[in-house]
């Protein structure tokens, strides 16, 4: 049989993106304080921007929400900011930005302390894998590897990290970061420094009286009175340390916008007050236009004035995007706002993208990395996204309400009799949730809460 090739014609359909297209995504996925940054770069950058006077710009966006009651507007529309206020906004600003990493506040330390050159590369390559919690995540034979040291030089230089400021910095895992707090008190050979060295996990699992029957001698009799009194000596402890250099957590808890309620509605406000609110410069557009501007220099400005209006329109196409999101999310979710997690509502991504008339991809970047400040509290968008359960009657239940139920449930039982996942089952049913005794150990785990028996006490 012979095989012959023959050309062929196919169409296809493909999706181009303009590249104002490609600038309104990238700017709608960056979160409020990225944004602020890119911004300012681009104002640093291109002569055709500018920041704009102080005087209030009155909001474009239209109130059309009588179907959620929820309205858009500006943060910080309400009252023109002086020169001075600017001034001091921008000096709080800067010092923010000043404050050392944990890395920095580590590396400087080792520079004071440090007798050798290879003991400060030991040192940098420990530092260098230290973790934003403060933990050491790659092994001391890899670090010694990596420097070209003895295993012994490198286990020194450990040590004397493992006694800088935070204190628990460097460690391995979480018993050996709760020992380093322990021994710098002066109290590893302690009844805490006993439980958290050899205990830990059955700490965790609160077998309290495990841990005093193992620790009861003839020379010391340990009651779970006394352990108890160690526990909450332990809990003081830190079991994150480098968690208070942690800038990013603060950073991504700045809400991109607020909800506030007014006259038995809510409104939405989105926070542009974090935002530099920028123009055109208009020297530079007159500049185009005068005949004595040179060829060269005008097609530069051209090509800057382009660049200048695709990012107000990005911005902008930002801010209208958001509003729509967010409107949706809390027409569906306005039982969570008035009666907090129990009331949520099933809500899919498709869901949104198809009633805002929104690809799925624009909805997912406009809601990742975004916070909300709600009466209820500080959310991700992406939070409100949650799969639902069918009921008997054939309405669906947010698995997020059920495990808010199973959570207050398990909260408020007895300490003694904790509830079997069949209680909560019977519990639960009692409130009209049909769930069965497989989800609910699924959820119970997912919010990592432990059996009944382990929760005994």
């Amino acid at each position: 049989m012979l095989l012959e090739l023959k050309p062929a014609l196919k169409l296809t359909y493909k999706l181009r993106l303009t590249p104002q297209m490609r600038l309104s995504l990238n700017l709608l996925q960056l979160p409020l304080t990225k944004l602020k940054e890119y911004i300012k770069q681009e104002i640093e950058k291109n002569p055709l921007l500018e920041l704009a006077d102080s005087q209030p710009v009155p909001s474009k966006e239209k109130s059309d929400d009588s179907a959620a009651g929820l309205e858009g507007r500006q943060l910080g529309d309400e009252k023109p900011w002086s020169e001075e206020d600017e001034e001091k906004k921008r000096y709080k600003e800067s010092l923010v930005t000043k404050l050392p990493t944990l890395q920095e506040h580590l590396l400087g330390q080792l520079r004071l302390l440090t007798n050798t050159d290879k003991e400060l590369v030991i040192g940098e390559l420990i530092i260098g894998n230290t973790n934003h919690d403060g933990y050491l995540m790659i092994s001391i034979e890899d670090i010694a590897k990596s420097a070209k040291a003895t295993l012994s030089k490198t286990k020194e230089v450990l040590s004397l990290i493992q006694t800088f400021d935070p204190l628990g910095v460097a460690a391995r895992n979480l018993r050996e970061c709760l020992l380093l707090q322990l021994k710098a008190k002066g109290k590893e050979s302690s009844l805490e420094g006993k439980i958290v060295d050899k205990y830990l996990p059955f700490l965790e699992k609160k077998r309290l009286n495990y841990i005093a029957k193992k620790l009861f001698t003839k020379d010391q009799k340990v009651s779970v009175a006394k352990i108890r009194q160690a526990i909450k000596e332990i809990a003081k402890l830190e079991p994150k340390p480098g968690r208070s250099f942690d800038t990013e957590k603060a950073i991504k808890l700045i809400p991109d916008a607020m909800l506030r309620k007014n006259k038995g509605k809510y409104e939405i406000i989105l926070n542009t007050s974090q935002l530099p609110r920028i123009t055109l410069n208009d020297k530079y557009k007159k500049m185009i236009k005068q005949k004595n501007t040179p060829r060269d220099a005008k097609e530069y400005l051209r090509e800057r004035l382009r660049a200048a209006r695709s990012l107000i329109n990005a911005v902008d196409k930002r801010k209208e995007t958001l509003q729509k999101v967010i409107k949706e999310i809390f027409y569906i979710q306005k039982d969570f706002l008035d009666n907090g997690a129990a009331h949520l509502k099933p809500m899919s991504l498709i869901g949104i993208a198809n009633k805002i008339g929104k690809n799925k991809s624009t909805v997912s970047r406009a809601i990742t990395n975004k916070y909300i400040a709600t009466p209820q509290g500080i959310f991700e968008l992406r939070y409100f996204l949650n799969s639902g359960i069918k009921q008997k009657n054939g309405e669906f239940l947010s698995s997020k309400s059920v495990k808010s139920k199973i959570k207050d449930l398990i909260k408020n039982e007895s300490k003694k009799k904790p509830l079997t996942d069949q209680q909560i089952i019977e519990r639960l049913k009692h409130k009209g949730v049909s769930i069965s005794r497989r989800t609910i150990t699924k959820y119970r785990n997912q919010l990592k809460i432990l059996s009944s028996k382990s929760r005994r006490e």
